[in-house]
């Protein structure tokens, strides 16, 4: 008897509860949650938390309950993070919030769009706030929402949401000039980057993800497919145009590599390796110096100073020891952007000859203290390099 009151109780309440009309948003909050939403995307985080503070939950259907809880404990930190505030109370209480409305949904199916975004305002809380920039914390904050829009059946909207993080992940907002991809150690994984390559459709966003994709692979190292991939995304990423905020960190980056590295070519029978293309990098400085103006871009002095490098003659002759008389003397020979070479062999006294300067007597070279033209000659010869003007250094050892 007791068993069938419980189950007449119970399938009473059921009936009543499915008997219940769903509760529907009111218009003035739909109104209120339009309102607030543009103040959202137009950054005014406090004008947003004031109108989503003011709403009844309890009048609201779960999701949009949930919604509400998340924006408010949302646009409360940024709000706050906008600020000069010494005080870390309100920031500490969102934080705090955003973490006890994901801390127990531990199944996949109960990950919805709501989970979704506290995951990446998290991300956002350690990442993008000012002075923080706390990469090792943000990242799996961001992972876990990246997978959840690489999955979600609104295409478009998926495509926005991933790209927009991919790009905030590689350059957090407000950034100093000087701060390059990768700074704070947050070099995206390749697999994210060739999602973001694949479902890319302006120009613009395409050669971004080149450009990331570039520098993750020269800085991470890797086989010969990686290496030998750099320079095709490099080629990607300068595919857009000056238009792009990044066009003068690809050309620079890009000559550096090709200077370095280079591209891969066959060594031996079945190996490879780098060898660097001096031409191809020379490109890539004088495009700096001629399409952007001094001051235009952090690297026109640097690229200056590469063209010289790659394009000034350089000599350099070394001998590793003494020799004995009548022996046979060897030394070594390097050049670079030179055709020939002109020696001279003088005899010296090193006593008589090296005279430095009473003043910097300490800073002088006593090498470049020796006044040559008062020695005796003893010998005088050339010897061609064989130089084939692709800026290569030479090098030989010569008895």
């Amino acid at each position: 008897m007791k068993l069938e009151l419980i189950f007449a109780l119970t399938f009473a309440f059921v009936a009543h509860a499915v008997g219940q009309p769903a509760i529907e948003p009111s218009a003035e909050y739909e109104a209120n949650k339009t309102a607030a939403e543009k103040f959202y995307a137009d950054g005014s985080y406090a004008k947003a938390h004031d109108l989503y503070a003011k709403v009844d939950t309890s009048k609201l259907p779960d999701g949009e309950a949930r919604w509400v809880v998340f924006r408010v404990a949302d646009t409360e930190w940024r709000s706050e993070a906008s600020t000069d505030k010494a005080d870390t109370t309100k920031l500490d209480a969102a934080h705090n919030e955003l973490e006890k409305q994901i801390r127990d949904l531990t199944r996949e199916d109960q990950h919805d769009r709501v989970w979704a975004e506290v995951q990446e305002s998290l991300g956002d809380f350690f990442w993008t706030r000012r002075n923080s920039n706390n990469w090792g914390e943000a990242w799996p904050h961001y992972q876990a929402a990246l997978d959840w829009w690489a999955g979600a059946p609104d295409i478009d909207l998926a495509r926005q949401r991933y790209l927009t993080m991919v790009w905030k992940m590689s350059k957090p907002p407000g950034m100093q000039q000087d701060y390059y991809y990768g700074y704070w150690g947050n070099y995206l994984s390749i697999e994210i980057l060739d999602n973001a390559l694949k479902i890319a459709q302006s120009p613009n966003d395409k050669a971004r993800a080149h450009y990331l994709i570039a520098m993750t692979l020269r800085n991470r190292g890797g086989g010969e497919q990686e290496r030998a991939r750099v320079p095709e995304e490099f080629e990607g990423a300068l595919l857009a145009g000056k238009s792009t905020d990044w066009y003068d960190d690809a050309l620079y980056d890009y000559g550096e590599w090709m200077m370095n590295q280079g591209r891969m070519v066959p060594f031996g029978e079945n190996g490879w390796q780098n060898e660097p293309d001096y031409v191809k990098a020379l490109e890539m400085f004088r495009r700096v110096t001629t399409e952007f103006k001094k001051g235009e871009t952090r690297y026109w002095e640097q690229a200056q100073q590469q063209i010289s490098n790659i394009t000034d003659p350089q000599v350099s002759v070394s001998i590793a020891n003494v020799f004995l008389p009548d022996s046979e003397i060897q030394y070594q020979l390097s050049w670079r952007n030179v055709k020939e070479v002109n020696f001279s062999l003088y005899a010296l006294d090193l006593n008589r000859d090296v005279q430095f300067p009473e003043s910097d007597r300490e800073q002088v070279d006593w090498l470049h203290t020796i006044k040559t033209g008062s020695l005796e000659k003893i010998k005088s010869w050339s010897r061609e390099t064989g130089d084939k003007g692709i800026y290569k250094h030479g090098y030989d050892t010569i008895r």
